[in-house]
C-alpha cells in the first residue's frame, strides 16, 4: 500500500499546478496572453518540481530574473497572485530532492525572495499602489525599511515551504525505514524458525543415530569373537543389530536397558511416585533424555559398573536421574562432560518441554538430572494430556 501511495504522490505536483493555474485564472480573470508569461513559467516549475527539482528551481530563478530585466511584464500586469507558485515549487522540489547538496533549496528560497522584492520595488506604479502613497523620494531609509519588510515576508513564506517539505521528507523516510525494519524482522523470524527446525532435526538424528550406532558397533564387535565359540548367540546379536538399524518398536527405559545390557552395560531402572499421563512431546522427551544419557554412559563411562536410571514422579514434576561410573585413572584428571550436541541437545529438548537438564560430575561418577513439569510452557492442562501413562515407557508403542 505504501508503494502505491508513493506512485500517487508523483501526481501531486502536476495536479497542484493545474489547480493553481485554474484558480488564478478565475480569481484574476486572466487570459492566456503575454501578461500570463510569468504565471505560466512558475506553474511549469510547480508541475515538474518533484520529478526534476533542480530544473524547477532553475525555471523559477530564470522567470524572476526575466521579470527584473523587463522581459516579462512587471508585477502590476503579471498579477501578484502569480508569486504564490514560488513556495509551491520550493515545497515539491524539497520532496523530490535526491542529491547531497541539501543547502540548495533553502538558499534558493532566500534568493527568490530577494529577486521578488527587487521586482516589486522596480515597479513604481505597483509599489505606490500597495502602500497607498508616493514612496519614492521620501528618504532612502524609509524605502529600505519597506523593502526589507517585503523581502522578509517572501523569505519567511518560502522558507516555511522548505521546512514543510523537509518535514514531509523526514516522515516519508521514517516510514520507509519502519517498513524496511519490519521486512528484516520478518526475514529474521523466518530464518530463526528454519534454524530452529534444523536444530530440532539435528538433535533427533543425533539421538537416534548415536544410540543405534553404539548398539550396532558393540554387537558387531561381539559377533567377531563369539561366532565360533557361541554360534547360538550370533542370531540374538544379529536381531539386536537389525532392530537398532530399523528403529525401536517402542520407546521406553525398559527397552534401552535391555539393549545396553545385551552389549555389556547393565542398566538398573527404578521408579518412584504415582505416574501421571504424558503428552506426546513429553513422552518423546523422556525417552530421548534417557536414551542420550545412557548412550553417553556407555560411550564415556565404565560399562562394567553399569548405569542407574531413576524416574521420580511427584504432583508437580517428573524427575529423571541417570548416574554412571567414570573410568578411574589415578594418573589422569576427571573426564569432562561428553562433547558435541549431546548435552546441549538434551538441555534444548528439556527447555522446549518447559523443564531443564543439569549434569553433575563428582569423583568417579557422572550424573544427568532432568526435570519436566506436568505441562510445558505452551501446553494444555493435565486433563487434555494424551493417554500415555508410565507403563507405555516400558516398551509399548506410543
Amino acid at each position: 500500500m505504501f508503494t502505491t501511495i508513493t506512485y500517487l504522490r508523483l501526481l501531486a505536483a502536476p495536479a497542484t499546478a493545474m489547480l493553481l493555474l485554474g484558480t488564478l485564472l478565475v480569481l484574476e480573470q486572466r487570459h492566456f496572453d503575454q501578461n500570463s508569461a510569468l504565471l505560466l513559467a512558475l506553474i511549469t516549475g510547480v508541475a515538474v518540481a518533484e520529478i526534476l527539482p533542480a530544473a524547477a528551481l532553475g525555471v523559477v530563478f530564470l522567470a524572476l530574473v526575466l521579470q527584473s530585466v523587463k522581459v516579462f511584464p512587471p508585477v502590476l500586469l503579471s498579477g501578484v497572485l502569480s508569486y504564490a507558485a514560488v513556495p509551491m515549487v520550493i515545497f515539491f522540489a524539497v520532496i523530490g530532492w535526491k542529491t547531497r547538496n541539501r543547502w540548495v533549496p533553502p538558499v534558493a528560497a532566500v534568493v527568490f525572495a530577494g529577486i521578488t522584492a527587487v521586482n516589486w520595488f522596480t515597479d513604481q506604479t505597483w509599489i505606490n499602489f500597495i502602500f497607498g502613497n508616493q514612496l519614492y523620494g521620501r528618504g532612502i531609509l524609509r524605502t529600505l525599511t519597506y523593502a526589507f519588510l517585503i523581502f522578509g515576508a517572501f523569505a519567511a513564506l518560502n522558507l516555511a515551504a522548505w521546512a514543510v517539505g523537509l518535514a514531509v521528507n523526514n516522515v516519508s523516510r521514517s516510514r520507509r525505514a519502519q517498513l524496511a525494519a519490519e521486512a528484516r524482522l520478518r526475514e529474521t523470524a523466518t530464518e530463526l524458525a528454519v534454524e530452529q527446525e534444523r536444530n530440532r532435526i539435528a538433535r533427533e538424528l543425533h539421538d537416534v543415530l548415536a544410540h543405534s550406532l553404539t548398539v550396532i558397533v558393540a554387537q558387531a564387535d561381539g559377533i567377531r569373537f563369539i561366532h565360533r565359540a557361541e554360534p547360538e548367540s550370533v542370531e540374538e546379536a544379529s536381531r539386536v543389530i537389525a532392530e537398532s538399524a530399523a528403529g525401536p518398536r517402542g520407546r521406553g527405559p525398559g527397552l534401552l536397558a535391555e539393549r545396553l545390557g545385551s552389549i555389556g552395560m547393565p542398566v538398573q531402572v527404578e521408579m518412584a511416585g504415582h505416574p501421571w499421563d504424558l503428552m506426546p512431546m513429553q513422552h518423546l522427551t523422556v525417552y530421548r533424555l534417557a536414551q542420550e544419557s545412557l548412550t553417553n554412559a556407555f560411550k564415556h563411562g565404565n560399562r562394567g559398573q553399569g548405569a542407574h536410571l531413576h524416574l521420580v514422579w511427584t504432583a508437580t514434576s517428573l524427575e529423571l536421574r541417570v548416574s554412571s561410573s567414570l573410568i578411574t585413572n589415578p594418573a589422569a584428571t576427571p573426564l569432562p562432560a561428553p562433547p558435541g550436541r549431546g548435552i546441549a541437545g538434551m538441555k534444548a529438548r528439556a527447555a522446549a518441554a518447559g523443564g531443564w537438564v543439569e549434569t553433575i560430575q563428582a569423583e568417579g561418577t557422572f550424573e544427568v538430572l532432568a526435570f519436566l513439569p506436568p505441562a510445558g510452557p505452551d501446553q494444555p492442562a493435565a486433563a487434555e494430556r494424551s493417554q500415555s501413562p508410565l507403563r507405555d515407557l516400558e516398551g509399548a508403542t506410543p
